[in-house]
């Protein structure tokens, strides 16, 4: 699967993806890519977004924000797995690129986000305990601060 093109894949295969709702819900599942659409809210008018996650290659936030006036809830738990998963790459002692800035890892999604693969069509065993572990860590900072 790794050579189809995404075009290709993306209305016959299914991916698997992380979803967090606002609630800080975490549930993995595969669908169809339009059908992960459909679930992070993208069927109104207007756009979805990818953002990269530096520690993670080819994982990437996949959200939705709508043209009008967005309020819907801020997805605390996405935003802290955001910031968890964008410094360098774990594991390594590597320093941060020159164009690394600290405050690309700030991000404000709203409403529920999928964390995705595309460049290899859905995430792996290890993407899923990595996103489990940002995810686990990103609950017990919130509850401790009061804001979940």
């Amino acid at each position: 699967m790794h050579n189809d093109s995404d075009g290709q894949n993306r209305n016959i295969v299914p991916m698997r993806f992380a979803f967090v709702t606002p609630d800080g819900e975490l549930s993995f599942d595969a669908k169809l890519y339009h059908d992960i659409r459909t679930q992070i809210g993208g069927n109104g008018a207007g756009e979805t977004g990818h953002e990269f996650l530096r520690s993670m290659y080819s994982v990437a936030a996949y959200f939705y924000v709508p043209y009008e006036k967005d309020d819907r809830r801020m997805n605390k738990v996405a935003n802290g797995m955001f910031w968890e998963l964008s410094g360098h790459p774990r594991g390594t002692d590597e320093e941060p690129d020159d164009d690394y800035d600290p405050e690309d890892r700030v991000i404000k999604l709203r409403g529920p986000v999928a964390f995705i693969d595309r460049h290899n069509w859905g995430l792996t065993s290890e993407n899923e305990n990595t996103l489990r572990s940002a995810h686990e860590t990103v609950l017990q900072r919130l509850r401790g601060r009061g804001w979940l």
